[in-house]
Parts: C-alpha cells; sequence; structure tokens
C-alpha cells in the first residue's frame, strides 16, 4: 500500500471514531442499531468501530433488552471514568469546581467561598490549585485527566489566558493560566475562557438551546457576561473578546459602571442594581436576599425584580437585533429570578423588536450554576473528541511532568466540529 493511501485511509478511520464517540458523549448511550442509523456506517463498520472504543476504554458495551423476536442489538455507552477534566468557575464570591467524565457526567461538584477577597490573585490561584488536587486524588485510578479549565467573569485573550479585565473580580492583565501552570505543574493542559463563551457552549450543546444553531446566552452576575453561536460556531472575535454585552449602552448618563463608564446595561440588571431596586443596600445584602425574599412573595421585592425586568428586555432586543438568534438563553441571577421578572421583560423585548421578538424565544438556563462548568469540560474533550486514539496515545505516552515542553489546548470545543 503506497504511504499516500494508508495515510488517507488513518485519516477516515480518525474521522469515524470521532463521529460515533461524539454521539455518545453528546447523546447518551445508544445500541449498535442505533448508531448505524445515526451515522450511516454499515453494521460492520460500527462493530468495528465500537470494539477500537473499547479497547481504548472509552466506551463499554452491554447486552440490550430483548423486546420482541431476534437477537437483541448491543448497547454502547461512555465510560465517564475513563477520561476526565477538571472545570472552575471563578465568581466574585466563590469558586465552582467539577471534575466532569466523558459523556458529560459531573462525577465530583465543589463550591467553595472566597476566603480572601476576590482580587486576591494568589489566594484564588491557591483555591483552585487545592480544589484540582483534592479532585485529581478521588478520581477513579487509572482515568486520564485530559485538561484543567477554568471560567472567567471578564475579557480573556486567546491563546495564553491573559485576564485582560474582569472589574466583577478585579483583575486586569492576569495571567492566570501562567500561574497556574506554577502552582499545579504542567501534567495536563490548562485553558483559561470567557464565562458567557463557556456557558453558551454549555447551553447549546447539553442544555436549553439544544438543537439550535444560532443561540444567545446572557449570565447574570454581579457583572453580566455573554456568548453567541451563530450557525452553529463560537462567535470568538479577532481577539476572542467577542461577547461583552454587560457593556452594551442601555442608559445614557446613567449609572456608573464597574468599568468606569455611566450607562451600561450591566449597571441597570446586575445584582447590585437588582438589589437596589428592591429596596435594599448591596453593601448589606446579596441577591441571595432578593431570591428569598421573591420566593416568600414579598411584593416590594417582586416588584423591584419586574421593574428591573423592563431593562433586561430592552438589552435583550438590541442583541436580538444584532444577531438574529433562534433562541436567548438566561442564565446566573437572570435565570433564577426570570420567572418573576418575565411579563416585564416580555412587553419591554415585544415592544422595541416588533415581529422580530416570534423568532428568538427567551429560555431560563436549563444548566444553571453548572453551566460553565459543564461548557469547560467541553474545552477540556475537544482533542479526545477529535482523535479518540491518537489523543489517548499522546497523553500516555508525555514525559514527566517536570519537562520543559507541554503542548496546550486553547478552544472552544462545538458539536461536530
Amino acid at each position: 500500500m503506497r504511504r499516500a493511501d494508508a495515510s488517507a485511509q488513518d485519516d477516515v478511520r480518525r474521522a469515524n471514531l470521532s463521529a460515533v464517540l461524539r454521539l455518545l458523549h453528546f447523546d447518551g448511550p445508544a445500541t449498535r442499531s442505533e448508531l448505524v442509523a445515526s451515522t450511516g456506517f454499515n453494521r460492520s463498520t460500527v462493530g468495528s468501530l465500537t470494539s477500537e472504543l473499547v479497547k481504548l476504554g472509552l466506551v463499554r458495551e452491554r447486552p440490550g433488552v430483548v423486546s420482541g423476536k431476534g437477537r437483541p442489538s448491543n448497547v454502547v455507552e461512555p465510560v465517564s471514568t475513563s477520561a476526565h477534566v477538571l472545570a472552575f468557575d471563578v465568581t466574585a464570591s466563590s469558586v465552582g469546581a467539577a471534575r466532569v467524565g466523558l459523556g458529560g457526567y459531573l462525577l465530583q461538584v465543589r463550591r467553595r467561598l472566597h476566603s480572601t477577597p476576590p482580587h486576591d490573585v494568589p489566594g484564588v490561584v491557591n483555591l483552585i490549585a487545592t480544589l484540582a488536587r483534592e479532585m485529581q486524588a478521588r478520581a477513579t485510578p487509572g482515568s486520564l485527566c485530559l485538561g484543567l479549565v477554568v471560567s472567567v467573569p471578564g475579557s480573556v485573550r486567546q491563546p495564553d489566558g491573559l485576564v485582560r479585565r474582569s472589574p466583577p473580580v478585579g483583575w486586569y492583565d492576569v495571567p492566570l493560566a501562567d500561574l497556574l501552570r506554577e502552582a499545579v505543574g504542567d501534567e495536563y493542559p490548562i485553558t483559561i475562557g470567557n464565562d458567557g463563551d463557556l456557558g453558551v457552549v454549555a447551553e447549546y450543546l447539553r442544555g436549553a438551546a439544544r438543537g439550535s444553531q444560532d443561540v444567545l446566552y446572557v449570565r447574570g452576575e454581579v457583572g453580566v457576561g455573554g456568548g453567541v453561536v451563530v450557525g452553529g460556531e463560537l462567535l470568538k472575535g479577532s481577539g476572542g473578546y467577542a461577547g461583552e454585552v454587560g457593556h452594551l449602552l442601555v442608559k445614557p448618563g446613567g449609572r456608573v459602571c464597574s468599568c468606569g463608564a455611566r450607562g451600561c446595561w450591566e449597571a441597570e440588571i446586575g445584582d447590585a442594581a437588582i438589589i437596589r431596586a428592591v429596596g435594599r443596600d448591596p453593601r448589606e445584602a446579596e441577591i441571595e436576599d432578593v431570591v428569598s425574599d421573591v420566593a416568600i412573595g414579598n411584593r416590594r421585592a417582586i416588584a423591584g425584580v419586574r421593574k428591573t425586568g423592563e431593562w433586561v428586555g430592552l438589552g435583550l432586543a438590541s442583541l436580538v437585533n444584532l444577531f438574529n438568534p433562534q433562541v436567548v438563553v438566561l442564565g446566573g441571577t437572570l435565570g433564577a429570578l426570570y420567572p418573576t421578572m418575565e411579563p416585564t421583560l416580555a412587553q419591554s423585548y415585544a415592544r422595541t423588536l416588533g415581529p422580530n421578538r416570534e423568532q428568538a424565544h427567551v429560555l431560563r438556563s436549563d444548566l444553571g450554576s453548572d453551566a460553565q462548568l459543564l461548557g469547560a469540560a467541553e474545552v477540556g474533550f475537544a482533542d479526545v473528541l477529535e482523535d479518540p486514539a491518537g489523543t489517548l496515545e499522546a497523553r500516555r505516552e508525555q514525559p514527566d511532568p517536570s519537562a520543559e515542553e507541554r503542548g496546550e489546548v486553547h478552544r472552544i470545543h462545538r458539536h461536530g466540529g
């Protein structure tokens, strides 16, 4: 066989393995018959591919359920303990952490409040490193860690993971990826991503926007972040900074934003703005107090949240006119309070958009506080989904962690990409 022919066959085999593993990773267990129908491969090809994935330890097969005549087709499912990603979500109040197994399974979840102010970068780095060591120690022996990925509420430069600006945590030009590498070593790739980008990836692949090709995601917290998927591709921009929706100007001359400008959307719908809208002082109350007041039917709290809903609808209308998504997903505080603010939000949204409102449905996040963790995990899984055998071989044959040269992963994985 000529070398070119062998190379072409290797490429086809790699692509076919990738197609089968992606289906199982995103859609869950499937019979061989279902894989034949989904991939268009013949039965013998599917059998050969699943057998290879079984040998790699990425999937397993079990007998199918007998229903009617004939021999049941084997069920193929991803092995969540064969490979995992350590995912983190940094916010102004805490660090969320998860060990996520192949198939998107949350094997372990932790949330720790900051023991020092969030602008204390060494303190946050130490907390992430401590959580990483704790979770890694509890991983199944032999499970391969594919990467450590951190979500940050701010502008993150790619591919080096420099946090250019994160007003919610007070970070400016922080080389977070480099600092984490110093703290945990180079045993696995380290990637830093924007919380809005990772949130939209998660909702697109596993959440409320599943099945839609054009998605707008907005996460409300101390700041307001966003992410956009257009035609099934994450919109990143030339420097990776696309999606800074919180700094959309909605009220010229309005309240001062954390970025220093006046009238930003974030200043009208962020946690502090909602707390003020319900008659509380942001220095004395937290957003959880507002959520609790709404839950017990406090009229003042409900009225304040609905007033905020008008500003949410106004900003969303501008973004929908710009991106023309099929689905708008609200996460974070906005997702938690959406049922309460929905009437006023819908009125403001419809009044500004007109007939175009029918094209973009506003939905509450299905994933809640796990969205950033699951989106971060998909970054770590990107390589093994693209080239299952090659990635495992490269990672398992990787030199000692003290070696200076390391490969890095700096992209966000999209379904079928």
